[in-house]
């Protein structure tokens, strides 16, 4: 098992750190829970700079349509975690904007994910795209075999720089990947989806991850005001 997980880290996993943040607004409050939550960007961004959003999405189509996504980096990694912990714990301004947009929320949760090293890392982007978050829970014992199918596949996805980033959870529901994918538009994820089929061997990466995946979904998403990944 050991030997496993090492040429799994080794070979597939960067050291960099990120948190999924999913949200679920009330319905008709998605404009009061973005100004909350702009503020609470600001107390992080002044208490804790190293902890950087990435990405802002609120969901167009998907399971649950009143939710935002958001991406943060934690570039000094389980350090950063752990001045999140006491943060949230201790400082009275985090306390006060989490709890503001806390009860505009019926649910959240926080997951840690790393990201896998032969997808790129999530760079800022022009406006104006629109973005397929797809997450995939893998049978337990699977994700090597996932993440080498993957290391070749991903050369079918290159064209028109439509990768964002893929990550992999390591808190949270484990053996869940995640893929991010931007596109101009929906017509334009349509044809991109379609002309990749037409290449020769994206069929075998389908066909070699397909029996891994015990459930997947897609949410289409659209960036916040406060999203890099416009």
């Amino acid at each position: 098992m050991y030997e496993f997980m090492s040429e799994f880290v080794f070979r597939y996993i960067y050291d960099d750190l990120y948190m999924f943040a999913a949200h679920n607004y009330r319905p008709g409050e998605q404009e009061a829970y973005l100004d909350a939550f702009g503020k609470y960007k600001q107390e992080m961004n002044v208490k804790n700079p190293s902890i950087e959003l990435v990405g802002s999405w609120t969901c167009s189509f998907g399971r649950t349509r009143d939710q935002a996504i958001h991406l943060w980096r934690h570039n000094k990694g389980y350090e950063d975690v752990d001045s999140s912990i006491a943060l949230h714990g201790k400082d009275s301004g985090i306390r006060a904007a989490d709890n503001d947009v806390a009860k505009l929320c019926g649910r959240r949760k926080n997951l840690i994910v790393k990201s896998f090293s032969y997808w790129r890392e999530p760079e800022q982007r022009p406006p104006n795209h629109v973005y397929d978050l797809r997450s995939y829970v893998l049978q337990p014992g699977t994700m090597i075999d996932w993440a080498s199918a993957w290391a070749k596949g991903i050369q079918y996805r290159r064209e028109a720089n439509q990768d964002v980033g893929g990550f992999f959870a390591q808190v949270g529901q484990l053996y869940v990947v995640y893929h991010i994918w931007a596109y101009p538009s929906m017509s334009d994820r349509n044809d991109t989806r379609h002309a990749t089929w037409a290449k020769p061997g994206w069929d075998a990466t389908v066909a070699n991850t397909v029996p891994l995946i015990k459930k997947m979904q897609s949410k289409i998403l659209v960036p916040t005001r406060f999203s890099q990944l416009e």
